[in-house]
């Protein structure tokens, strides 16, 4: 469990799955502190007590658990807490709000509460979301060797419930209007594929100097940055079961020194040699079972 919003802390401690990651926070004392939502949307609720935010440096209001919070990308807020409080905060993979927005067809519902300039959008939780949210809190604390596939299930229903509600579908779909999510989805869809910067720019009709400066005003790193970052997270995974060679081409690299390179600064290990260490942790690990 979390107890302050540190990004460095919720990477370490959130849970991931192929549609999100999943940070609880438990709040015993009194909090006071700022974060901000990155470059993904986060659905943020409370299983119990409340919060005093303010959101962007203009809305300031309170949340209990009887409602929920939809924030779009790169929002910040400043949070108090002032009695003991616990939180459930959900960032939503981009591909997986793209997927079901274009898988389904819904007369959108007028939302019961508000939309604030598209900055946010919160809103009373109704029976569906709260079902979900108790589904994937019951899953996420469970031993069930399924978990991750069983919480996506309920991530994609999740995002089924809000698409219907016509606020929250604004703000999860305004990003797919903006050029750099286009661009981050075509990376992610393409990362084994040799992709040039100059064309992904070229095709958003930007200059490929004022693209790569967007970009890192709205991720945090270059666009170069960011596609090596999405092939060696694959290739992290892909070391557990193919050879580095393998893994090096599948990723979109055909230079396999550049690649061994990259990978090292990265990890601090050879693509060799992670492949060996994870071996070793197996083998120890099956030992002890028996």
């Amino acid at each position: 469990m979390l107890n302050s919003f540190d990004r460095n802390l919720e990477i370490l401690d959130g849970f991931e799955t192929d549609y999100l990651r999943i940070f609880y926070y438990d709040f015993t004392k009194k909090y006071k502190g700022k974060y901000k939502s990155y470059e993904y949307n986060r659905l943020c609720t409370i299983i119990e007590g409340e919060k005093k935010v303010k959101v962007n440096d203009d809305y300031t209001f309170k949340y209990n658990s009887n409602q929920f919070i939809l924030l779009p990308p790169h929002s910040s807020v400043e949070m108090e807490i002032n009695i003991p409080t616990k939180a459930l905060v959900l960032e939503l993979n981009s591909n997986l709000i793209y997927n079901i927005s274009n898988k389904i067809s819904l007369d959108l519902e007028i939302e019961t509460d508000r939309l604030i300039y598209n900055d946010l959008f919160i809103a009373t939780s109704d029976n569906e979301i709260k079902n979900c949210i108790s589904k994937i809190i019951k899953t996420y604390n469970s031993s069930d060797k399924n978990k991750e596939f069983l919480i996506d299930l309920y991530a994609q229903e999740v995002i089924y419930n809000l698409l219907k509600i016509k606020g929250a579908s604004l703000i999860l779909n305004t990003e797919y209007k903006n050029p750099i999510y286009k661009a981050i989805r075509y990376m992610e869809e393409n990362y084994n594929k040799s992709i040039n910067i100059k064309d992904i720019a070229w095709n958003l009709n930007m200059s490929e100097s004022n693209f790569s400066l967007y970009f890192k005003k709205i991720i945090g790193i270059s666009p170069k940055e960011y596609l090596k970052n999405i092939r060696l997270s694959k290739a992290e995974e892909l070391l557990k079961e193919y050879n580095v060679t393998e893994v090096a081409y599948s990723v979109g690299y055909e230079n396999i020194s550049h690649f061994i390179k990259l990978f090292k600064s990265k990890y601090g290990l050879t693509p060799k040699q992670y492949k060996k260490n994870y071996y070793q942790k197996n083998l120890i690990n099956s030992n002890n079972i028996f």
